[in-house]
């Protein structure tokens, strides 16, 4: 009984109408004062939501300026990964601006604060999105910052990341909630089917946010060998890591640093996640698999493009790949999802 009522709490909260009533008296203020800006879109991002949720509101912004033919000036403060205060723009930490407009050119902006896409009015930007524009969109304004690549390109070499290597992502926690699950087993099955079938794949590299789960992976016995992501922040039992009470800059740039190296491998198994679909923007051409698809009421860009794509292209295969591994998958035989 309880479920069934976080279920419809959750499918109310989700509710695209309910959100855009609620929030049409905000919206309609920050555009008012966003047109005053003259030919600029200054946002500031306070979110407690998951970071690459935040980058989904970054991707919808340079959408929707790229559109008006409008410069944006993004930044994100406090929420789950700033400081208490606020002080520090996490956001500018984490990436550099590859076309910074001249402070001559901007004066006296007036700069609006959002929560997420409902105050901007902009989830319709996430229905339309293609994966190939959103990549190119991004890439073309921002890059991580200068220390983090440096980071990773030094994780990449010790741990031999490139073209040979097999990424694994597992979310767990309160992913549940948004997309089909899949057994730990059934996971590592597909994951062995994988190199079997793609020999030139001959060293495996997974992350995840459930330390019990990297335990059984590693244990599994796999014919090449594993390396584990170095993440040392991870999720506090069913709480997902931006709720476990980690340091808020340290746990944004972990993740970063884990998405951007699963980026530098040659193809991807994963389970519904942000943080592993992006991957797919920051390398357009990694190969990706979702070994299980989002819930319908979680369906959301990048992984619902990825699933629909993957049935599209080779459903019979996948299907009888994932049904080999676990043939009780909730969605078995749903050859789409719309």
């Amino acid at each position: 009984m309880f479920g069934d009522f976080i279920g419809f709490a959750r499918h109310v909260r989700r509710s695209e109408g309910v959100k855009n009533a609620l929030n049409t008296p905000t919206r309609l203020s920050l555009h008012a004062v966003q047109r005053l800006n003259r030919g600029h879109f200054a946002i500031e991002i306070r979110a407690d939501s998951g970071f690459f949720s935040v980058m989904q509101i970054v991707l919808c912004i340079l959408l929707y300026c790229d559109e008006k033919h409008l410069k944006p000036i993004i930044s994100a403060r406090g929420g789950s990964y700033g400081d208490a205060q606020g002080k520090i723009d996490w956001f500018a930490e984490c990436f550099e601006n590859l076309a910074p407009a001249s402070m001559a050119a901007r004066p006296r902006l007036r700069t609006s604060v959002v929560r997420d896409l409902g105050d901007l009015g902009f989830r319709r930007y996430e229905h339309g999105l293609g994966l190939e524009r959103a990549s190119a969109l991004f890439l073309s304004n921002y890059r991580p910052a200068e220390s983090i690549r440096e980071e990773v390109d030094q994780i990449r070499q010790r741990l031999d990341i490139g073209a040979s290597t097999l990424a694994v992502h597992f979310r767990g926690t309160d992913k549940r909630f948004e997309a089909h699950t899949i057994e730990r087993d059934a996971f590592c099955r597909l994951v062995e089917k994988t190199l079997a079938d793609e020999p030139h794949l001959t060293n495996l590299f997974v992350s995840s946010d459930e330390a019990a789960f990297l335990d059984f992976f590693v244990n599994w016995g796999f014919a090449v060998p594993v390396s584990v992501a170095p993440a040392t922040l991870l999720a506090s039992g069913e709480k997902p890591v931006h709720f476990s009470g980690h340091p808020g800059l340290a746990i944004g740039r972990e993740a970063l640093v884990t998405s951007l190296l699963l980026a530098q491998c040659g193809s991807l198994i994963k389970t519904p996640s942000y943080l592993s679909a992006w991957s797919k923007i920051f390398n357009p051409s990694l190969r990706v698999k979702l070994a299980v698809p989002p819930r319908q009421d979680a369906f959301w860009f990048p992984d619902s493009q990825i699933w629909n794509e993957q049935m599209n292209h080779g459903s019979d295969r996948v299907i009888h790949e994932i049904e080999s591994a676990s043939a009780e998958l909730p969605f078995a035989g749903n050859r789409t999802i719309a």
